[in-house]
């Protein structure tokens, strides 16, 4: 349960996510712990699903990125993490969605799809209110806000990573 948006710019690209964590149906208050949202070597990186997967992406895009921003090699780099969990863990399974910005690009990742985003895109449970609120030219935490505010499946605090075209990431609360 979660959600991460994405807001593409002229001159930057915007992350935003949750912090929910659920363990069954109980909502887990450990929010520093664990985020589903990154700034890995050059990339920002949102993922709804399992902690595992999750996790195990933080481990992978410390030394793996795709060789450029374009969607084949995202979707090479995808096919690469699959095969390294495979080594890791005995399932090669895509479970979890992905939002990615590289090199002043956004892409959204769902499985084996790999699609730039050229404007805005939302993943997780929260997905739908957030959307709405992008298409109604709200920023990408306002947007994950909305969300925590409509959804039982979404909470705050909200993180944002803002990656400026042509520079590093930058964090912000």
């Amino acid at each position: 349960m979660s959600v991460v948006a994405v807001k593409v710019y002229d001159d930057k690209i915007e992350m935003s996510a949750d912090s929910i964590m659920i363990y069954g149906s109980r909502k887990e208050l450990f929010y520093n712990n664990f985020s589903k949202i990154a700034n890995i070597n050059d990339m920002i990186i949102g993922v709804t699903g399992t902690c595992e997967e999750c996790g195990l992406m933080w481990i992978f895009a410390k030394n793996h990125r795709p060789t450029s921003a374009t969607e084949r090699d995202v979707l090479e780099f995808i096919a690469e993490f699959a095969d390294w969990k495979r080594n890791r863990t005995g399932n090669s399974n895509i479970d979890c969605h992905y939002l990615l910005a590289y090199e002043g690009k956004a892409f959204i990742i769902q499985n084996y799809m790999v699609l730039e985003v050229n404007r805005y895109s939302s993943i997780g449970a929260g997905a739908e209110y957030a959307l709405a609120a992008l298409y109604l030219d709200k920023t990408a935490p306002e947007a994950v806000k909305v969300a925590c505010d409509l959804s039982c499946y979404v909470s705050e605090p909200i993180i944002t990573y803002v990656m400026e075209k042509g520079e590093k990431t930058n964090a912000s609360n």
